[in-house]
């Protein structure tokens, strides 16, 4: 039981904003191009000073202690990725934009929003921080990149890339990482100001997944029901087979299965309101996938104790 009260009071603050940001669109105080202003404020402000203070302030001694963990995460999560673009490119010919967007609905979990809330309650605060700077990490400067790359309008690869590391976003995160490497701490008095905005980043974004939805309703099909379900069982499960088989130890698949099964972010329905890439299947994806981990993610937990 309080595994359960735990995961559904991580899940509330996600459940309330989109419904606030849905309820707010139905009556008319927000509409479709207000989701995409406040995409813009995100995108270009708010999770860029959340991503490089988040990476700036993560030890570089930590990264060091922790590199198996860090193999795990990052090769499961970029593996999954570029797997899934493939599938989707070239199995089922979606477009290279929609394609990246559902690959990344699978392959990015919410750890930073939803597993700072679990993952203490289940690891110790410093396997937890770690996980979560990992996981931010592989976004940041691997998916993202990616992303943009696919979702630039420009045919010309060159002018694509440029673009892409252009990107208030992958700057700051390249910045952050290298300022870590580099091994230049930052200042405990940085921390509020990093802080300020980055802290509301994941909630307007989910507001406005949520106008959206408002905007265009509510929508579960068969693509939005693969999707979900690839991310929330088939993922971590093939990772967890994975390492078994490796003979990995039991902590250590704990810890990175955990973090996988943990619902999709809101990035993907993020870019897909900026791009307009099916801005309503992303962000039903995001609700449905949050809306069944109470149980995918729950058995995931007990199964692995």
């Amino acid at each position: 039981m309080n595994l359960l009260s735990t995961l559904i009071f991580a899940l509330i603050p996600i459940f309330v904003t989109i419904g606030l940001g849905y309820l707010a669109a139905r009556r008319g105080i927000f509409n479709g191009q207000d989701s995409k202003r406040f995409v813009k404020l995100v995108l270009t402000f708010m999770l860029p000073l959340h991503v490089f203070g988040g990476l700036w302030g993560t030890s570089r001694r930590i990264l060091i202690e922790n590199v198996p963990l860090m193999g795990w995460l990052m090769l499961s999560m970029t593996v999954c990725y570029l797997v899934m673009i493939l599938v989707y490119r070239f199995g089922f010919k979606n477009s290279r934009q929609l394609a990246t967007l559902r690959a990344m609905s699978i392959a990015n979990p919410s750890v930073p929003f939803i597993g700072s809330a679990v993952l203490p309650l289940l690891f110790s605060t410093s396997n937890s921080a770690i996980t979560i700077g990992i996981c931010s990490l592989t976004v940041n400067i691997i998916m993202l990149p990616i992303a943009f790359d696919s979702l630039s309008s420009d045919r010309s690869a060159v002018k694509r890339l440029a673009d892409t590391f252009k990107k208030p976003l992958v700057i700051a995160a390249i910045l952050g990482f290298l300022l870590t490497l580099g091994g230049f701490k930052m200042p405990t008095q940085l921390t509020s100001t990093f802080d300020l905005l980055g802290k509301g980043a994941g909630g307007v974004a989910i507001f406005a997944a949520g106008i959206v939805l408002g905007t265009r309703q509510l929508s579960f099909d068969k693509t939005i029901l693969t999707t979900v379900m690839m991310k929330n069982i088939v993922f971590p499960l093939v990772v967890l087979l994975i390492m078994m088989a490796a003979g990995v130890s039991h902590d250590l698949i704990r810890l990175v299965v955990i973090a996988l099964a943990i619902p999709t972010a809101t990035m993907p329905s993020t870019l897909a309101i900026q791009f307009n890439v099916n801005e309503k299947e992303l962000a039903s994806t995001q609700f449905w996938s949050t809306a069944c981990s109470l149980i995918t993610l729950s058995a995931f937990v007990l199964a692995l104790a």
